[in-house]
């Protein structure tokens, strides 16, 4: 039985985490840890595990945050875990963070991109980047993983198959469009439901975080260099993400050839679906699951390919792809605890 701890537990990817490993016949939630309802039944916080859950909400304390414990999942804004995590921490427990101090940036760009010094970037050399379709076999003999952003999932499962394949130009244009659960629990001006309701808006045109982290990840699966220009908007519903992504072939394709591509790479790969010829994706296809919908259009009349990808940002985007990299670690089936068909309404 592996006994874990949740650090961030009360937040929207916390939350998905809690229900989720409470799924999960493998595993034991020792800690659930909230600064912000400290001594509070987790029920309290979140009605819906009434009748399910009395663990109450403990303090964060990072003296004796391994303790009793074999994994620390950790969901956290941005800045707040490189303050804390040491040696001693990574020594002692496995953590699987899906925030984003771990994931690929040096400090330079750490600043650039989040505007702080990052306070213990050596530490990034202990983290292994986990894109379970991808990283699978680093995945396997990892201490701690770096869960993948929401935003760059969605974008690499889209585009690694092709850019692997040398299929499309090296430069590629992706709009994307997220539900406001990807702003976090905490609320903003931006998130209001009255500035955010009956409008579609574009944010950090040039600077979102998860372009870098695609683009660096797509090198290290790859080995190619893509320029990518990427356009994320928020759209006023709950859940999801979906991605399109303009791209020019470098060679005569065609819809059977595309296929058979992404067949090669997800055709035993349950979490990603290539959907039929038609059938374009659609974020409600893939709530509340861990699953990833992808299609395609070729447009023969001016040589381009356009992909799509749709996933819940909660769970493949957040915490249930981080139980398919515990699953992973630890040998059990990739789909334990994760292996629901998705809500439609």
């Amino acid at each position: 039985m592996i006994k874990v701890g949740i650090i961030g537990a009360t937040g929207y990817a916390g939350q998905e985490l809690v229900r989720l490993l409470y799924g999960h016949p493998e595993v034991k939630i020792i800690k659930i840890i909230s600064e912000t309802y400290i001594d509070n039944k987790y029920s309290y916080a979140y009605r819906n595990f009434t009748g399910f859950s009395q663990d109450s909400c403990l303090a964060l304390d990072y003296e004796t945050i391994a303790d009793g414990i074999d994994v620390l999942f950790t969901s956290l804004p941005y800045g707040v875990l490189m303050e804390k995590l040491n040696d001693d921490i990574l020594n002692n427990v496995k953590v699987i963070d899906l925030g984003v101090d771990y994931r690929l940036m040096n400090s330079t760009e750490y600043k650039q991109y989040y505007g702080k010094d990052h306070k213990s970037i050596h530490l990034s050399s202990r983290f292994t980047y986990g894109l379970c379709e991808w990283n699978e076999n680093e995945i396997q003999v990892a201490e701690n993983i770096a869960n993948p952003g929401c935003f760059a999932t969605a974008i690499q499962l889209a585009l690694l198959p092709l850019i692997k394949e040398k299929i499309i130009s090296p430069d590629v244009t992706v709009d994307g469009k997220c539900a406001l659960s990807g702003s976090g629990r905490t609320l903003t001006l931006g998130t209001h439901f009255v500035e955010a309701n009956e409008s579609v808006k574009p944010y950090k045109i040039t600077n979102h975080p998860h372009k870098i982290e695609a683009r660096k990840a797509i090198e290290y699966f790859t080995h190619e260099q893509v320029k990518l220009t990427f356009v994320p908007h928020i759209v006023p519903m709950q859940r999801g993400i979906l991605v399109t992504c303009y791209t020019k072939p470098t060679m005569k394709i065609d819809h059977d050839f595309i296929r058979n591509i992404y067949e090669k790479y997800y055709h035993y790969r349950q979490f990603v679906q290539i959907l039929d010829r038609g059938m374009y994706v659609e974020t409600k296809w893939v709530r509340n699951s861990n699953m990833c919908h992808i299609n395609f259009e070729v447009d023969e009349q001016d040589n381009s390919l356009i992909i799509f990808a749709a996933i819940d940002n909660l769970i493949k985007g957040a915490a249930g792809q981080a139980i398919q990299n515990l699953n992973i670690m630890n040998g059990f089936p990739q789909n334990m605890a994760i292996n629901y068909v998705p809500t439609c309404i």
